[in-house]
């Protein structure tokens, strides 16, 4: 646990710790609470509607700092970064489902999603995918389909940048499970859909609806 010191000289613990949390595993995806015009849009313009808006990837346990390593892609690029950074959001953190009959293997896929994204650690964001997903609203409007939209309904084509939901859908499509279907425009809808289809849960704040 942290401490942090206080004027009159003494020490107290910093309760924010990451100790709040369950036990984390590496390849676990924390989806943070957004706000603005961004919360406003995935509430009335997309569905399932969500108010997780970034997403990042849990790494391994630091037990010397009671924290856990996380990649993200901010608009920096991918980052590598700690958990404690979030200690003020609001966090889910979701455990991706495995095969049972892989239990042996459940472990080592965990950690090797967690780790692909050091394999495109110097990738840019994904400024062209936010233009895309605004035209691809455009045509659609222009169609006639009003909102609220599903991710499959927008054109998308991977590149080599990634925005924060790609990089943690293409963390675990690396090893061959992926949790956002072929094709799919990796939105945080898209990331609550995986949860209504049963390839991930909540596991932070417990079993939440």
């Amino acid at each position: 646990m942290i401490e942090i010191e206080i004027r009159a000289g003494f020490k107290v613990k910093d309760t924010t710790s990451v100790s709040v949390y369950p036990r984390l595993l590496p390849g676990d995806i924390a989806g943070v609470k957004g706000r603005g015009l961004l919360l406003w849009a995935s509430q009335r313009l997309v569905k399932p509607k969500t108010d997780r808006l970034h997403f990042f990837v849990i790494g391994d346990y630091l037990p010397w700092d009671d924290d856990y390593v996380i990649l993200e892609s901010t608009w920096k690029g991918i980052t590598v970064g700690r958990l404690s950074f979030y200690k003020h959001e609001e966090l889910e953190i979701y455990r991706v489902n495995l095969d049972p009959r892989l239990r042996g293997l459940h472990m080592e896929l965990r950690r090797r999603a967690a780790a692909e994204l050091s394999r495109v650690g110097r990738a840019h964001y994904d400024y062209i995918l936010i233009i895309q997903l605004l035209l691809g609203a455009l045509v659609l409007l222009l169609k006639g389909k009003l909102p609220p939209w599903q991710s499959g309904e927008f054109p998308y084509g991977r590149d080599k940048s990634y925005i924060c939901t790609e990089a943690a859908a293409e963390s675990w499509r690396a090893v061959g499970h992926p949790i956002i279907p072929k094709g799919v425009v990796p939105t945080p809808a898209a990331f609550r859909q995986a949860l209504m289809d049963n390839r991930m849960r909540i596991i932070f704040p417990k079993e939440v609806a």
